[in-house]
């Protein structure tokens, strides 16, 4: 009797051990339902202000161009804010087969409007403004334990192999082409690849431009990337991208239109081409080939870090309706390179050095060679924002809401190329609490512009940010901008005259929330 009185007891004492022991390994269940939200705000004081009363609210592209942007003998201030959604649904019913991501905007500036209907407007009093513009709207399918994914649907378009569905913005800034050429969203299908434990891959189609459903007028961009890891600390990637533009100049952006002819080109400061005699409409084979190479990538186990690329533009633009309508060939090049040395404790205590070159071409198509650079800037506003040069005013700032402008606000400066350096040194005060940051970059037109000469200017910067809490960050930035004499050529500003100096101090306050 007392043997079996002891078994029982040993029974019991296993039962509940076993159950503790199973609720101490339990996870708690995913989320079906996730929310991430961004929020950012702004107050800038700065010389630079659009002259045309109708492009206030929301100012993209070449500063003193056809946004009317120049510098004026007194202090435009304002405060801006942005709010950004973003929702993430996994069913649990699908076992992670399928995943559906949404991220919406609104952007607005203090006191600019209510009771209206518009993107980029609100924040007066009494507000109800209908402001919300969709970003993201796609469908992730990814099957269990398999090393690949489709998105299909509205998503980001960026020039990297990375799915940016679960990187950061950060990582698309610093690797691949850094968003020089293609960085926004636009619909498609990406298919991204664990090619082998160390090869990445991917290969994505964007409609750009639909135009009419039942004509040969669209404008499509297919992707293909590959990345390896070929040493535990080296990178090496290579891209081949083309763009079938039937667009015939016609859709795009307002009266702006799209394509490498439209108004938009030029506002965004990216190459147009002048068609000759009174054509409009043209047709285009446009190729990107290029390669990267990144040696300790994100300082992953040194204190060296190196990377860089070339990228080649190749193509043929035709004139539609003309016999022997070959306009000119394209072949077109840049390079990036950087280098920076991390001297401290952290990543932000470090030294860096980067530089840019684009070819040019002064007389465009009209010797049949076109060697000016060719981005997403003349399909959409904006499209190539290279940003990781962390310049305020001479390249374009990341730290925008509704207004978003630079010196050189496309790669290819307008088609006559550019060479550009910048340095940067960084110090964190605080270990990844305090950061300050002074910065230097300038920039040449490798083409002179008529009346002016080659030099566009030296920009100097410097930046705070504090970290409140997680995620939660106060920033305090400023620039000038001491410009060149390329700037004396009347073809080169939107009234024909020199400006002055611009210069800017902002202070920003983001959080990211989950």
């Amino acid at each position: 009797m007392k043997k079996l009185s002891l078994l029982f007891f040993l029974g019991i004492l296993n039962i509940i051990s076993f159950a503790q022991d199973d609720n101490r390994l339990k996870d708690p269940p995913p989320k079906e339902f996730q929310f991430i939200g961004y929020s950012f705000t702004r107050m800038t004081a700065s010389n630079v202000t659009p002259t045309n009363d109708i492009l206030q609210g929301q100012v993209i592209g070449r500063l003193f161009g056809q946004n009317s942007t120049n510098t004026l003998p007194q202090t435009s201030s304002y405060l801006e804010q942005r709010f950004v959604p973003f929702m993430v649904y996994k069913p649990s019913i699908l076992d992670g087969f399928a995943t559906f991501r949404a991220l919406f905007k609104i952007d607005y500036t203090w006191g600019d409007q209510a009771y209206g209907v518009g993107n980029n407007r609100g924040g007066a009093i009494n507000a109800g403004q209908v402001n919300m513009q969709t970003l993201l709207a796609n469908v992730e399918i990814k099957p269990e334990e398999s090393n690949w994914n489709v998105v299909v649907g509205l998503q980001r378009l960026f020039d990297n192999v990375r799915d940016p569905n679960v990187n950061t913005l950060q990582t698309a800034q610093t690797s691949g082409y850094k968003l020089s050429f293609w960085g926004t969203q636009a619909v498609g299908i990406n298919i991204f690849a664990d090619i082998s434990p160390v090869t990445k891959g991917r290969f994505g189609y964007f409609q750009l431009w639909e135009n009419e459903i039942s004509k040969n007028d669209d404008v499509s961009l297919w992707m293909l990337d590959v990345e390896s890891r070929v040493a535990p600390l080296l990178e090496v990637g290579g891209s081949l991208w083309y763009v079938w533009d039937r667009g015939k100049a016609s859709g795009g952006i307002s009266v702006l239109g799209q394509g490498l002819n439209s108004a938009l080109a030029e506002y965004n400061g990216a190459t147009r081409i002048k068609l000759p005699g009174n054509i409009q409409k043209y047709e285009a084979d446009i190729f990107w080939l290029g390669g990267r190479f990144s040696y300790n990538r994100d300082f992953l186990a040194g204190r060296w870090w190196i990377d860089g690329f070339l990228m080649s533009n190749l193509g043929v633009i035709d004139t539609v309706g003309v016999k022997n309508g070959k306009v000119s060939d394209l072949i077109a090049l840049t390079a990036n390179a950087s280098i920076a040395y991390k001297y401290g404790m952290t990543a932000n205590d470090k030294i860096s050095f980067e530089a840019i070159y684009t070819t040019g071409d002064k007389n465009g198509v009209s010797d049949g060679t076109l060697k000016s650079v060719i981005t997403g800037n003349v399909y959409g506003s904006p499209v190539g924002i290279y940003s990781a040069h962390r310049a305020l005013l001479l390249f374009p700032d990341p730290q925008v809401v509704n207004r978003y402008y630079s010196a050189v606000h496309d790669i290819s400066n307008m088609g006559l190329g550019v060479t550009a350096a910048f340095l940067n040194l960084s110090k964190d005060f605080i270990p990844n609490r305090f950061t300050g940051k002074l910065g230097i970059a300038s920039a040449l037109s490798n083409i002179k512009p008529d009346g002016g000469d080659s030099y566009m200017g030296t920009e100097i910067n410097v930046e705070l940010k504090y970290n409140l809490k997680v995620f939660l960050t106060l920033g305090v930035s400023a620039g000038y901008l001491v410009l060149g004499d390329f700037y004396n050529s009347p073809n080169v500003t939107y009234d024909r005259k020199r400006p002055k100096d611009p210069w800017t101090f902002f202070t920003t306050l983001s959080w990211l929330m989950f």
